[in-house]
């Protein structure tokens, strides 16, 4: 049995920055966790654990035999609908060099007038 693989393109929609902002993927799963409308209490119960529990895997401590796995990932992003930890993964991983190449002079050449003003203004230019 041959399973049929589907060859069409998926669009996504990659915060600019995302894989520079973080790290890791868990420091995106923390952020958005801390940050997010539902209380720490509500994704740790949607998620099936005590809120200490996910707040020791959230902090990642090397002396703590607790770790934040691939299974508590889906039921966090199930919990929360914050999907941004597989954005970082996508951008961090996936993105092509020289999209990414094209943004950064795009950046750039928005930045260039405040760079000139700010250069005369230091008594560079």
């Amino acid at each position: 049995m041959n399973p049929q693989v589907s060859t069409s393109a998926v669009q996504l929609d990659v915060p600019n920055g995302i894989s520079e902002r973080f790290s890791n993927a868990l420091e995106v799963v923390r952020a958005g966790a801390y940050s997010n409308r539902k209380p720490l209490k509500t994704i740790a119960a949607d998620m099936d654990v005590s809120p200490s529990d996910l707040s020791r895997k959230l902090a990642n401590n090397p002396d703590d035999p607790r770790r934040f796995t691939l299974l508590d990932l889906e039921a966090y992003i199930s919990s929360t609908g914050d999907v941004q930890p597989i954005l970082y993964l996508v951008q961090k991983f996936c993105a092509d060099p020289q999209v990414k190449q094209r943004e950064a002079l795009a950046a750039l050449a928005q930045l260039a007038p405040q760079l000139q003003a700010l250069l005369k203004q230091a008594g560079v230019a």
